[in-house]
């Protein structure tokens, strides 16, 4: 089994990453290849597509947000957004001239319609139907990284501050990092920090 993980660690994978904001104007699509893994992860981007969403989508999500629309709605907005996030996978794939099956993994971080990190209890909900991107691009498909972290008991916001460390890591300084969006965030990367 260390074999092979060590294996499979040296060999380069290409990976589309979807997410969208707390905006809702559309899906950023990021292909990569990544070599290694844990501090030793190494990231080359290949190809980044924006893909916009019609006024009606967008106004559709923030009725969500806002909860001024029913479930019936949800599970509707649940199933398009799986198929808008495909087809920004499908874009970003095509612009850096790969086909579908030459790519590894689609991870999917989904579109937050609730999050509730304080909550009794706490809870998240991202809708963009995961099944319905691997089923329109043929590629395996990984979501539910909030939900993920908050069943571990974090606040499910996993993904950047892995990516300020493994990024911007160093053994000699401290760094601090602003995400600015939506809702602005700091990661503090203590020097050293493993």
């Amino acid at each position: 089994m260390q074999e092979l993980s060590e294996k499979v660690a040296k060999e380069c994978r290409r990976v589309v990453g979807l997410i969208s904001g707390t905006s809702a104007d559309g899906v950023d699509a990021a292909l990569v290849e990544l070599r290694g893994s844990g501090a030793d992860l190494r990231c080359s981007p290949l190809a980044f597509e924006t893909l916009r969403w019609p006024d009606v989508v967008r106004q559709g999500v923030l009725d969500l947000c806002e909860d001024r629309v029913g479930i019936d709605q949800l599970c509707q907005a649940n199933a398009q957004l799986g198929a808008l996030f495909a087809e920004a996978a499908l874009a970003v794939i095509a612009r850096a001239g790969y086909k579908p099956e030459e790519i590894d993994l689609i991870g999917s971080h989904g579109q937050t319609v609730r999050h509730l990190p304080g909550g009794d209890p706490p809870s998240t909900l991202q809708i963009g139907d995961a099944s319905v991107i691997a089923q329109r691009t043929g590629i395996v498909t990984i979501a539910d990284f909030r939900t993920a972290d908050m069943a571990v008991g974090g606040q499910g916001a996993p993904l950047v501050p892995l990516v300020d460390w493994l990024l911007f890591g160093h053994e000699k300084q401290s760094r601090v990092l602003l995400n600015i969006g939506g809702i602005s965030n700091v990661t503090i990367v203590p020097a050293g920090e493993s």
